[in-house]
């Protein structure tokens, strides 16, 4: 098995999140893949630390490997949940943010 590579640099902002590896590639997802940086503040998500494959937020407890964002894998629908849950806590989100997104899928005819 492949040693996953390491990250040497982070980029994160309004529109996406994305990793320099130490091999010289960049790889990058639209931010809204994990609503968790999403739906932070600038300075959340500019205080992360590295350690080797992965990037963690210690004001989010969000982890994020560089072999996810290879595989162009999204934040699990648990996480995206506290995401908008905490954002409403915060007064960054409408009331009814929670609502809209338990609203029962429209079913076809």
């Amino acid at each position: 098995m492949q040693t996953p590579p390491s990250i040497a640099e982070v980029v994160v902002n309004n529109e996406l999140l994305g990793f320099h590896l130490d091999d010289g590639r960049f790889i990058s997802v639209p931010i809204a893949f994990y609503p968790t940086l999403a739906l932070a503040t600038p300075e959340e998500r500019g205080r992360f630390e590295i350690s080797g494959s992965s990037v963690y937020w210690p004001d989010l407890d969000a982890d994020i490997g560089a072999d996810g964002l290879l595989a162009g894998a999204r934040e699990h629908h648990f996480y995206a949940r506290k995401a908008v849950e905490r954002a409403l806590r915060q007064g960054r989100l409408p009331r009814t943010a929670l609502e809209e997104n338990d609203a029962p899928a429209p079913q076809e005819a």
